[in-house]
């Protein structure tokens, strides 16, 4: 028996491994190869305690923001937001998430929403750089009251973390003993008129 429906939105700067981060949760895989995504939906469901399933909606957007009026429509559409950043080039990518949280507080109007912020490419920092982690994780949890998690696509590490976070936020109740089925998962990719869009930073030291 369906339960409930939710649609959760990807965004972030381009080359930040989104897409990776998706492969990686759903379908247990690295993809070697960039390949720039214009919009894709997978779906899956999850069976929650109550002996019943939850859909889940994972809409892997576009990095280039080139597509304002998409973007917009699909964060009027979306229930919770995952936003990645590139934890080795934070200068080029925090701002970018700074830029996307206040979008979706603009289009949803509410400042309480599911929002996490994601670092990905946790590999590619060394372990000298963990004071500015503390800085972001401050910046992220304090100061934008948002879940924060590091994490590594391409190792597979604290990628379940982030599925735990976004049933949380979402008040799922998972089934321990139960998978995601998402082997099956359905994809789409929707085409679009190139745009363009104007980027705000409120991000300085970063």
């Amino acid at each position: 028996m369906m339960e409930k429906s939710y649609r959760i939105a990807v965004l972030g700067a381009k080359k930040t491994g989104k897409t990776c981060l998706i492969n990686r949760l759903l379908k247990k895989r690295f993809p070697e190869k960039y390949d720039p995504t214009i919009e894709t939906l997978f779906r899956y469901d999850i069976r929650t305690c109550e002996d019943k399933f939850t859909k889940l909606e994972i809409l892997d957007t576009a990095g280039d923001f080139e597509f304002p009026d998409m973007l917009r429509k699909a964060i009027r559409s979306c229930h919770a937001f995952v936003l990645v950043f590139d934890l080795s080039n934070p200068q080029r990518t925090l701002g970018e998430v700074e830029t996307l949280r206040q979008l979706i507080h603009e289009e949803k109007c509410t400042e309480s929403l599911p929002i996490i912020v994601i670092g990905n490419k946790s590999d590619l920092v060394s372990k000298q750089d963990n004071v500015d982690n503390k800085i972001l994780d401050a910046i992220v949890s304090i100061d934008w009251g948002c879940t924060y998690i590091t994490v590594s696509a391409k190792c597979d590490e604290n990628i379940n973390d982030v599925y735990a976070a976004v049933c949380k936020e979402l008040q799922i109740k998972i089934n321990q003993s139960s998978n995601v089925k998402s082997e099956d998962s359905l994809s789409k990719t929707v085409k679009t008129k190139k745009m363009s869009i104007r980027r705000r930073f409120s991000i300085k030291s970063f």
